[in-house]
């Protein structure tokens, strides 16, 4: 089930969020609008393919009973450190199997052998609801996380809204507002900015990254038809379909969480009007970024017995190059994950020793990397984003739209060929460049919005106009993560 369909908008979530605010009330036992929201979660779920759903209680149930004997452990200060091994080679095998098997045997059969790919199916949600587990573990051996209570973990886990493509939840923000039963009654300023952080993200969605999926999918499609102009239009529209898909369902998701008086992180800040790649991570997929930084980084930087600058950028450098494996089974994810990590290890040498950048040039340079690593992340393979990249150097000829290219002809001896590879959506692709470049992040619009009769009748003029661009209901790009 999507947050865009529907079935979701006009069926679950009313009945979701009437019943957990009704099962919330102070006259029924605490515990049951919790229960409701796992119930609905695991249906949620399961709706996609419910094949998988053995999986995710696979998966709470081994974590929860391991973190069950690291707490037991500790409290007897007994050592606890096999079994936290175990539940991190657990989650590990689950997840290298389902990501990383057929990556496995394609780059050994690249070797000379010649074994047949299993062609496993990726389940839905498996890289999120792990890491937030294998993360879990770790606050439990560090003596971080105590609480047992088996409902709360599960919601934790499986809370619908987070569950397929984050943002990536910690204990212990979570667990402590499950405990609180006065976030189980209606609080009417956290609905209606929840409503308005919700149309925001299916705006995003619908109006806006679903209107660059033809031309997206034409261009990475034939990279080697691609031409100069084709090439970095393709490059920057899937750099506003990705940021616009994935910061509507984060707002979506961070909105639905509002309503029902549960704050989860936020995961967008503006990114595109980074300075550098080091801001950058500040302001793109936050919750990643903590969790690269203290269970990553952190735990490299510690093992060192001696901190140096250089040992801190290959720490930072690693981080990165994990993180990009993490995303996908494939060599186009880890050179993604490599620019980035180049990119940071360069930005903190610049800043270590103050060099000097007009920050407008900061701004570029950091556009023109992301969209590079960008480029590997949405290409098919390696060799295609290659073929993009080699393209947007110029190398596969100059291609002007039609409208002009009969005058260009007359004054430059070139050859001059059609725009190709789908239709640009050019109003869509000004109004997005626009919004990034002006506007505020959703979340301070909303923070900052004063509830009166004009803003609800703008949140419903928006609401409308997306319904009625419902005509295709599309997946979210980081689904196949």
């Amino acid at each position: 089930m999507l947050f865009n369909s529907y079935e979701f908008l006009f069926l679950f979530f009313p009945i979701a969020l009437g019943g957990y605010f009704f099962l919330g009330s102070r006259e029924r036992p605490s515990e049951w609008a919790n229960i409701w929201l796992i119930f609905l979660s695991l249906f949620f779920y399961s709706y996609w393919d419910i094949r998988y759903l053995p999986l995710l209680l696979l998966s709470i149930g081994g974590n929860y009973f391991v973190s069950g004997v690291i707490i037991l452990r500790r409290r007897m200060k007994q050592p606890a450190k096999s079994v936290f091994l175990l539940g991190m080679i657990f989650n590990a095998g689950l997840l290298g199997f389902f990501k990383y098997t057929d990556f496995f045997i394609e780059n050994l059969n690249f070797l000379g052998e010649n074994i047949p790919l299993l062609h496993i199916v990726l389940p839905l949600g498996i890289s999120f609801f792990t890491i937030t587990q294998m993360v879990y573990l770790v606050d439990c051996y560090e003596g971080v996380a105590k609480e047992r209570n088996l409902v709360h973990y599960a919601l934790f886990v499986s809370f619908f809204p987070h569950l397929l493509a984050g943002p990536i939840l910690y204990h212990r923000s979570m667990m402590k507002q499950f405990n609180d039963r006065t976030l189980r009654l209606v609080d009417w300023d956290n609905l209606g900015r929840g409503l308005t952080l919700f149309i925001i993200g299916l705006a995003k969605k619908v109006l806006i990254a679903d209107s660059f999926v033809s031309f997206v999918g034409s261009g990475f499609a034939h990279p080697e038809h691609l031409t100069l102009l084709d090439s970095w239009a393709v490059a920057v529209c899937y750099m506003m379909q990705l940021y616009f898909d994935f910061s509507g369902y984060s707002d979506m998701a961070v909105g639905i969480a509002r309503m029902m008086n549960i704050q989860i992180p936020i995961n967008f800040d503006a990114p595109y009007r980074a300075y550098g790649i080091i801001n950058f991570w500040q302001r793109w997929h936050m919750s990643l970024t903590t969790t690269i930084t203290n269970y990553l980084y952190t735990p490299m930087i510690m093992a060192f017995k001696k901190i140096t600058f250089g040992k801190a950028m290959l720490a930072t450098f690693l981080s990165m190059l994990i993180a990009g494996a993490w995303h996908g089974a494939g060599w186009n994810y880890i050179i993604f994950g490599a620019l980035h990590g180049g990119g940071l290890v360069l930005n903190h040498t610049w800043k270590k020793y103050h060099f000097w950048m007009w920050r407008p040039l900061g701004y570029v340079l950091t556009l023109l990397l992301v969209l590079a690593a960008f480029v590997f992340f949405r290409a098919n393979s390696v060799a295609d984003a290659l073929q993009v990249l080699y393209a947007m150097a110029g190398g596969h000829g100059v291609a002007l739209p039609s409208s002009v290219a009969g005058v260009a002809s007359h004054y430059f001896d070139v050859p001059v060929e059609i725009l190709a590879g789908g239709h640009l959506p050019k109003k869509v692709f000004l109004v997005s460049l626009l919004l990034v470049a002006l506007c505020p992040s959703s979340n301070c619009l909303v923070k900052n919005i004063q509830p009166n009769n004009k803003w609800a009748f703008a949140v419903a003029i928006l609401f409308v106009w997306a319904i009625m661009s419902l005509s295709q209901v599309t997946a979210f790009l980081y689904f196949q993560f």
